[in-house]
């Protein structure tokens, strides 16, 4: 009997005493955690396709798989705004150098004044989102008339085709338009989807055929971001900071995919996102309750997240910043591949919001941050830029980002292109 209990003594001892060589052998089937190993590195093997000097929010992807990024000015000037990559430490102003900032009395619809995405449409078009707010814009400030604007390119050109202005009467409550989508067969001539990151937040549908607006869900829930909300990054809280002044992010409706015939979108400052019918979006007829009332509530993602896409098979892609790593969840029936609620998997039509099941894609350290992605011929494009140690999310302000910021590319299959 003394033996046995010297041996728990001494297993006693072995648990509370610290380790003070560095390393301590554990036997087979010990608590998960015990090896570096037990934290894999998740999915595909990462290809890096671009190294960047500053941090890009935008990322988009032409038929020559030729890459171009956008350079926000939310914190400071940038002296180019939007480019195309030319190698791997490479780039060219795009489509001009000209454009790129507006001049004294410029009209700033002509122009860029702070562009936040770049994005591809199923037609050949590269169009561009700006929420017209200049890096020196005054605290509490509305965006420029004429410069929140989407505007359109052809993508083998460069050749300006069209600019749709959003309207004065949105621009109030700091309405600050931070990401696009197209459906270039919705309606006549198509339409645009934009989210709107301010505090209020809503979404706009953007008319193609004529650039009349609508705005829907404004200062709604389903759109605001979480109360004193604090996300995380690399195991370390995040707080949004004023100096040694605490605060909270208010970002709000931020990444946007199109699937399914519905509209996707992610609240940056919380770890929830929703759904609703392109249909729904588009129909002036509707009221803003009966519009609220056919948002789609599937659940929370476990993550901030800043950017959605989504590819042909009705698969979404969400850029999970707090867990670095790319997440996706299945719409449509034929793609599930488990048992879900009872529901074989496999057959056909859409997946009802009560059966969304969110999966890992892809988890690497090297993730720092993915904002904005794209696809093409089965690669998934996606830029990074360490916004969350960014000086306005660090204590007294300092700049914890270390580039170069890379972009990578991770596969999804060759069966699998850009939604349309």
């Amino acid at each position: 009997m003394m033996f046995f209990q010297l041996m728990l003594l001494a297993a006693s001892a072995n648990a509370y005493f610290p380790i003070t060589d560095g390393f301590r052998p554990f036997g087979p089937g010990y608590n998960r955690g015990a090896y570096p190993q037990d934290f894999n590195v998740v999915g595909p093997e990462l290809q890096a396709v671009h190294d960047s000097q500053d941090p890009p929010t935008g990322l988009a992807v032409d038929d020559g798989h030729n890459i171009y990024l956008t350079y926000p000015r939310n914190s400071g000037q940038t002296p180019v705004n939007v480019v195309k990559c030319t190698g791997f430490n490479e780039e060219q102003p795009w489509p001009n150098a000209a454009i790129q900032n507006c001049t004294e009395g410029q009209d700033p619809s002509t122009c860029f004044v702070n562009v936040q995405n770049v994005v591809l449409d199923s037609i050949g078009q590269m169009w561009v989102v700006d929420s017209g707010f200049p890096y020196d814009a005054e605290e509490g400030s509305n965006a420029l008339v004429g410069g929140a604007k989407i505007m359109s390119f052809n993508q083998t050109t460069g050749e300006h085709i069209r600019t749709h202005v959003i309207p004065e009467q949105y621009l109030s409550h700091q309405m600050n338009p931070n990401d696009v989508r197209f459906n270039n067969t919705l309606g006549t001539n198509g339409y645009a989807f934009i989210t709107d990151a301010s505090t209020n937040s809503s979404i706009l549908s953007v008319n193609l055929d004529d650039g009349s607006v609508i705005r829907r869900l404004f200062n709604t829930s389903v759109v605001r971001a979480d109360d004193h909300y604090v996300s995380s990054c690399d195991g370390f809280l995040v707080y949004c900071w004023n100096k040694t002044d605490i605060g909270y992010c208010t970002t709000a409706a931020d990444g946007i995919a199109l699937a399914s015939a519905n509209f996707y979108w992610g609240v940056l400052s919380s770890r929830r996102f929703y759904y609703i019918s392109q249909e729904v979006m588009i129909d002036a007829s509707l009221s803003d309750e009966e519009v609220l009332a056919a948002v789609q509530n599937p659940g929370q993602c476990a993550t901030e997240q800043a950017g959605f896409t989504a590819d042909s098979k009705g698969r979404v892609y969400i850029l999970a910043s707090e867990q670095n790593a790319i997440y996706y969840v299945d719409t449509q029936q034929s793609e599930v591949d488990m048992t879900i609620n009872g529901v074989p998997p496999g057959g056909s039509g859409p997946v009802p919001a009560e059966r969304y099941v969110v999966k890992t894609l892809v988890r690497n350290g090297m993730i720092q941050h993915a904002d904005s992605a794209a696809i093409l011929d089965g690669w998934l494009y996606f830029c990074t830029n360490q916004l969350q140690l960014s000086p306005d999310r660090q204590y007294n302000n300092v700049d914890n980002r270390k580039g170069p910021f890379r972009s990578f590319r991770v596969w999804i299959g060759e069966d699998r292109g850009p939604a349309v």
